[in-house]
């Protein structure tokens, strides 16, 4: 046996004392233990990415696939074929925590027509696990989950690196939706820089202690880490300044998790009673300077990072808002649950239905294993339907639920009724109540901060699974409120319209499908019977009938769409004196009902149209006019179909309809040869022109709108200025 050091040596000659069995098991530990040298050395001598590495790979990859791949990522496969790298490597250089040698560095980077430089890489931190750090006097992960399964967040990562250890950030927010992985990307993140600070402090604020019990604890393990004098004030101005005093004088990361305990419902961001010293805290460590790092997440954006964060590079206060996992991600988290069967777009459509929410994509993997071994199609049938099958999915939104306001809970209602992105113009207009109306900026910004909304260019809306439950839990409400005690008022039946009759055919079909047909299907279940349920919203519209509530509500349009629904005979209903909003009824035959004095707002009825001649769309396709064998000409809203004007001049079928460039001028030919100009404001005319002796065909504007050509059976073709 060969021995290479003094250490070595010793350990070899206690080897001879010892009888033979104890000899082979210290021969074991020794070569045990210089293998693991050997493992250690090989591992130090590798390399990972700089950020600055990883940036300057990174954009020439996206270059390179903007190029070649359409716009879409290369796979694993495709850059090992281009880097001629094995998959693991690649995967190693992509996620820079694991080193490889040099040489794969400069393979990767030639691939992509780069030269790697001196400042593209460096030596990794020696990995450590969980439990080691969890003994080492300096760090204190307390309760932190455990990370080994961790998937994807690369970029994540890459960020929160950037801005913590390069722009040194003072206070950064992680805020995302409940079980989004907020907590474990956090220590994931924390392992990964702990090397960069002289302590690392994990606190989880779910039982929401109080303030200064917390930053006493903070303290206690701060001033014991640091080797300082165990001096705490007693007062919380005290304590507070002693804390900055700590994170101005060492490099420090504490990390505070679930800071959405210590929060107050109705408006976001603000905090419970009793709890506004955490406000102080943050707004503290934001603004004054300090060489340390607050690391929090919540699922609402708090108001002290608002007016301190921004995107530019020097701000010291940043928050990234945490999507779910692409469908790649969320394939590696279930295969973790065991075996599941299905195809790549099978895969594409569960995930993003549940926006790659990792809690959730947990409880469905052990759901679909339960239920389906393994296969995913059969989930895919139930979500076709509307249908959530896992409860704990709806446990955890309906824990974000109880904090909204009321305000914020009808915007939520309203987004699931349209379902699909929509302004905040027509979210305003959908609001019955002009103090209501008010507030939706407000509600609107307060749910993009607890992250239950999505926001695309200047539409919000929901994700599918969020939307579903939004749905269901409208569908239950109103139920109740129909069936229930008679002390129960008629809120959300008067607040929103379980059809808008205005929206596209497709969409108003979907509103029935999964929020009509579900509703009546509950009250059926509740009252028995049909004709108790008739006699039920009959009773509702005479309850209503003398409200001041019911002139702005929809309960007069919702109740007659139900009957609708049920295609119960309308023949002598009385609907008089009401307000009627959103009612769909193009089917409806409406004979015999009475409507004195009823005002219909955004309802659509069946149209009987006389054969149409002639129709052209306006430049911004937001209007249609149609030319008909009575001289009439209607312009409709292509939006709802309303019909907003009717034209009368002509005498005799209209052949020929035209918009001006600038779409305010209507230009008509018809079967008595005249040429009619129309206001599609007003519908006044604006010039008649008896240019032809017979029946004008066509009529045409210049692209400049100051000429008007026409041509007739008379074999004329005019211009006229």
């Amino acid at each position: 046996m060969q021995v290479s050091s003094s250490s070595d040596r010793k350990l070899a000659l206690c080897v001879v004392e010892l009888s033979r069995n104890g000899w082979l098991v210290v021969l074991l530990k020794f070569n045990r233990v210089k293998l693991m040298k050997q493992q250690k050395a090989r591992r130090n001598r590798g390399v990972i990415l700089t950020l600055n590495g990883w940036e300057k790979f990174r954009d020439a990859k996206a270059q390179a696939e903007f190029n070649e791949n359409g716009g879409d990522s290369f796979s694993l496969e495709e850059l090992s074929y281009r880097t001629e790298l094995s998959l693991h490597t690649i995967s190693r250089i992509l996620g820079r925590e694991e080193p490889v040698d040099k040489s794969s560095l400069q393979f990767a980077f030639a691939a992509f027509r780069l030269q790697l430089c001196k400042g593209d890489y460096t030596r990794p931190n020696p990995p450590e696990d969980l439990v080691a750090r969890h003994a080492n006097p300096q760090y204190d992960w307390s309760e932190a989950p455990d990370v080994s399964m961790f998937f994807g967040r690369s970029e994540e990562l890459l960020q929160l690196r950037q801005w913590i250890l390069e722009e040194r950030c003072r206070l950064v927010g992680l805020i995302g939706i409940g079980g989004i992985g907020k907590s474990t990307l956090a220590v994931k993140l924390g392992l990964q820089i702990q090397s960069e600070f002289e302590v690392v402090v994990w606190r989880s604020l779910v039982n929401a202690p109080p303030v200064e019990e917390q930053i006493t604890n903070i303290l206690q393990f701060l001033l014991s880490a640091l080797r300082k004098e165990m001096v705490i004030p007693e007062s919380f101005d005290g304590k507070l300044s002693k804390l900055m005093e700590c994170l101005q004088a060492n490099r420090c990361l504490l990390i505070l998790d679930n800071v959405e305990t210590i929060l107050a419902g109705g408006q976001a961001g603000q905090y419970r009673p009793g709890y506004e010293g955490y406000g102080q805290l943050l707004k503290r460590v934001g603004e004054v300077p300090h060489k340390s790092c607050v690391l929090l997440t919540s699922r609402e954006k708090l108001k002290e990072l608002i007016p301190l964060e921004g995107d530019r590079t020097g701000v010291k206060v940043k928050s990234l808002p945490l999507k779910g996992l692409n469908t790649t991600e969320g394939q590696d988290l279930f295969e973790q649950k065991g075996q599941f069967t299905g195809t790549e777009r099978e895969w594409q459509v569960l995930i993003e239905y549940y926006g790659g929410n990792p809690l959730a994509l947990k409880i469905v993997a052990v759901g679909t294993q339960e239920l389906f071994n393994g296969k995913i199609a059969p989930v895919l049938e139930y979500i076709e339907q509307g249908t959530l099958i896992f409860d704990d999915i709806q446990d955890l939104l309906e824990r974000q639920f109880q904090r909204l306001s009321a305000i914020e809970e009808e915007v939520m209602n309203w987004l699931a009724i349209n379902r699909e992105p929509v302004s905040l113009a027509e979210l305003a207009c959908d609001v019955t109540t002009s103090s209501a109306k008010r507030f939706v900026p407000s509600a609107i910004k307060s749910l993009l901060r607890r992250s239950l909304i999505e926001k695309s260019d200047e539409d919000f809306f929901l994700q599918p699974v969020v939307m579903e439950y939004t749905t269901q839990r409208l569908v239950e409400q109103v139920c109740y409120e129909l069936v229930g005690e008679t002390s129960v008022s008629l809120s959300l039946f008067q607040t929103h319209a379980l059809i808008k009759a205005t929206a596209k055919d497709y969409i108003r079909e979907t509103q029935k499908q999964l929020i009509v047909k579900p509703l009546l299907e509950q009250l059926l279940i509740e009252l028995g019977n049909q004709q108790k349920l008739i006699i039920l919203l009959q009773n509702v519209l005479e309850q209503q009938r003398h409200q001041t509530a019911i002139l702005t509500g929809y309960t007069g349009g919702n109740v007659l769409n139900l009957l609708a629904y049920l295609e119960v005979n309308l023949q002598r209903y009385d609907f008089s004196n009401l307000t009627i909003r959103q009612a769909d009824l193009q089917r409806v035959n409406l004979a015999g009902v009475n409507f004195q004095n009823t005002t219909f707002d955004q309802s659509v009825f069946a149209a009987t149209l006389k054969n149409i001649y002639s129709l052209a769309l306006s430049p911004d396709g937001k209007l249609l006019a149609t030319g008909d064998m009575d001289g009439q000409i209607h312009l409709w809203q292509m939006a709802d179909r309303k019909n907003l004007l009717i034209f009368k001049g002509h005498e005799g079928w209209v052949w020929t309809v035209a918009f001006s460039p600038d779409g305010q001028t209507l230009a008509s030919g018809g079967h008595d040869g005249l040429i009619k100009l129309w206001n599609i404001q007003t519908g006044d005319c604006l010039k008649t022109l008896d240019k032809h002796t017979g029946i004008v065909w066509s009529v045409s504007f210049s692209p400049d709108g100051q000429t008007l050509a026409s041509g007739s059976q008379d074999t004329l073709i005019c211009g006229i200025a």
